[in-house]
């Protein structure tokens, strides 16, 4: 629970500090990493505010969340 807390933390520190090319892998990862990471959209909702460019990045998210879930579930019936 605390990783997850701080994973979010430094994410939105990630978005208001450092440029494009460094926080949207670092969310995309976390949203891999991070099991029902339902969070990265609303962080994705946030850069599409801040920077104004429509709403594609959240739609990436929740596009990526989509098709991690059933790979997950997968993976773990076959562990």
């Amino acid at each position: 629970m605390t990783k997850r807390i701080i994973g979010s933390i430094a994410i939105l520190i990630s978005i208001l500090v450092l440029p494009f090319w460094v926080y949207l892998p670092v969310l995309f990862i976390a949203i891999i990493i991070f099991p029902f990471f339902w969070e990265g959209i609303l962080f994705a909702l946030l850069v599409d505010t801040v920077y104004g460019s429509g709403i594609e990045t959240a739609l990436y998210a929740l596009i990526l969340l989509i098709i991690l879930i059933p790979i997950r579930e997968n993976l773990r019936l076959n562990a």
